[in-house]
């Protein structure tokens, strides 16, 4: 019994609670935009050959962002088995949608093989900065019709970007100092994950790395997109261009990386992206089936291939036993 309510004591904390709750009214007030029957009677005729081409591209949207972030972590020196690696990217993309879920995983590579979370952060770091580069690049060039200030927001963005990069590599060294003259045990934890975090920052920003990064996220999310463009003809919005519904999901997905993500990410694009879509002569009705039927189908193909990713290596998880260090042969605890 006391277990059990400590249980509930730990989902009622407001961090959890607010989120949920935050979802579920802006879930709400999309279907209250939108014709929700209508759209439920879309998606249960959906077309098959639309969920394959969904499916293929979630397999080409996983296999990029898997080497991407393999790539990252040998450049900072992680050395990680096959098993906890993938254990880990699959618990990420399975928890994306929750606020800060794609963390999850460097939280993973700590317990399974004791690599620093400062340290591989550093990896998720740099993802999601050159994906937010690619997105807004995008916008950049597409813009939105009627709103010419995306154009010039998405430019700025892209400097910003730029400048925390070359930030990155500068400060590193100041900020590894001034962590030497922390004196209190809990700002040293603190300041230990930091340092890793800007020194693996740091060996990432070669244009190397960065170039294959930036590739790579732009064939991911052009996979996406596609799955996107295909789910909502599928969900009888016939005259929705590639380049349309392409801009209209960056637009939507941009606002989420550059914050709104951080509370939630559900229900949250959902109506962004119901917002943007009028900008195309889009209605409610047609937005919210586009945007309610990509999510249900493509948060089922990413779980269609996480799952058993995570049923064949949950095993790596410690139960009690000590692991090896994967952190380049020096363990570090957390």
């Amino acid at each position: 019994m006391l277990k059990l309510l400590s249980r509930i004591r730990h989902v009622l904390k407001p961090g959890v609670v607010l989120p949920v709750l935050l979802a579920a009214a802006l879930l709400v007030f999309a279907f209250n935009l939108g014709d929700l029957g209508k759209v439920m009677a879309r998606l249960r005729g959906l077309p098959l050959h639309v969920i394959g081409i969904s499916v293929g591209a979630a397999a080409v949207y996983l296999g990029c962002k898997a080497v991407q972030l393999r790539l990252m972590l040998n450049r900072i020196g992680v050395c990680i088995s096959p098993r906890p690696f993938w254990l880990a990217f699959a618990v990420g993309e399975l928890t994306v949608t929750l606020p800060l879920g794609l963390f999850s995983q460097n939280w993973v590579m700590s317990a399974s093989r004791r690599v620093h979370v400062g340290r591989s952060a550093a990896a998720t770091v740099m993802m999601l900065l050159v994906e937010i580069a690619v997105v807004f690049l995008f916008l950049a060039v597409m813009g939105l019709p009627g709103w010419g200030e995306v154009r010039w927001v998405a430019v700025a963005l892209l400097v910003l970007f730029v400048a925390f990069v070359a930030g990155a590599v500068v400060f590193e060294d100041k900020a590894r100092k001034l962590a030497g003259g922390v004196r209190r045990e809990w700002l040293k934890k603190i300041a230990k994950g930091g340092v890793e975090l800007l020194d693996g920052l740091r060996k990432l920003c070669t244009p190397h790395t960065i170039g294959v990064s930036l590739v790579l996220a732009a064939i991911y999310l052009g996979a996406l997109t596609i799955a996107f463009w295909q789910v909502g003809r599928g969900m009888h919005v016939q005259h929705l261009d590639y380049w349309s519904a392409a801009t209209i999901y960056a637009f939507s997905l941009a606002v989420i990386l550059i914050g709104a993500g951080l509370v939630s990410q559900i229900g949250t694009i959902d109506l962004l992206g119901m917002v943007i879509a009028q900008a195309y002569g889009i209605g409610y009705t047609d937005g919210l089936a586009m945007m309610l039927g990509f999510r249900i189908v493509w948060t089922g193909a990413i779980w269609m291939f996480s799952l058993p990713i995570v049923g064949a290596t949950w095993r790596e998880m410690p139960s009690g036993g000590k692991h090896d260090s994967g952190d380049g042969g020096k363990k570090s605890s957390d």
